[in-house]
């Protein structure tokens, strides 16, 4: 039975880091900084996307509502793959109980919901967006990340393989959904742009739109007979 099977390698390493941060728990460094980690949960990291695609409507900051729909898509996609994962995986929390194995299973305990990091993947995916819309800010935005993530493991939130498979989701859900947004875009530019052909009386007059944006000039170029 898998309730009775041995702790693997993996799992004892992991036991054992989070063994020896987990002291640190209670100190006042570790309960602030995870006190502000806090930004990586679900709620605040959706409300940071949506605030940043209104101010940039706002704005009149299409790069900057645009960088939020990207956090956005990112976090989205980050959050569904942590949660199809963790709909299938348990392991328990370090804080709730020295069992470091992950199970198959379907317990939606927040306890038995250790595996992977909500945090890590949501905090991951936004910060590597931001990243990638302002590269100027690139360090700042994954430092944030990173602290994030890391100080999971010394609350006794995660173990830091946990910690590591949300960072590899974030990582990987930024990307797919940039992707994504790329490929939809240059679908849409390559359909406003396509020939069309204008009929005027007798004659078709062929005429060639090239739009690329819908704050852009209309060039229209039309052969005559």
């Amino acid at each position: 039975m898998d309730g009775e099977r041995k702790t693997t390698a993996v799992e004892r390493a992991d036991h054992k880091i989070s063994s020896e941060v987990n002291n640190e728990r209670d100190s006042w460094p570790v309960r602030l900084i995870g006190a502000a980690s806090e930004i990586g949960d679900q709620p605040q990291m959706r409300t940071i996307c949506g605030a940043t695609v209104v101010v940039g409507i706002a704005r009149r900051d299409m790069h900057l509502a645009g960088a939020g729909l990207r956090m956005l898509a990112a976090h989205t996609l980050a959050t569904w793959a942590k949660s199809g994962i963790k709909a299938v995986i348990n392991r328990r929390r370090p804080k709730d109980g020295d069992d470091p194995r992950v199970r198959q299973g379907d317990s939606d305990r927040h306890e038995d919901n250790s595996f992977p990091s909500g945090h890590s993947a949501g905090a991951v995916a936004v910060g590597e967006a931001i990243a990638r819309a302002y590269p100027d800010h690139a360090v700042a935005a994954r430092s944030v990340a990173l602290s994030v993530s890391a100080v999971q493991v010394p609350r006794g939130t995660h173990y830091a393989g946990d910690v590591l498979a949300g960072i590899a989701i974030g990582l990987i859900a930024e990307r797919v959904s940039d992707a994504a947004i790329d490929l939809a875009v240059r679908w849409a530019r390559r359909g406003l742009a396509a020939p069309q052909r204008i009929t005027g009386g007798n004659e078709a007059t062929p005429a060639i739109r090239h739009t690329s944006a819908p704050s852009s000039p209309v060039f229209i170029a039309s052969t005559h007979p």
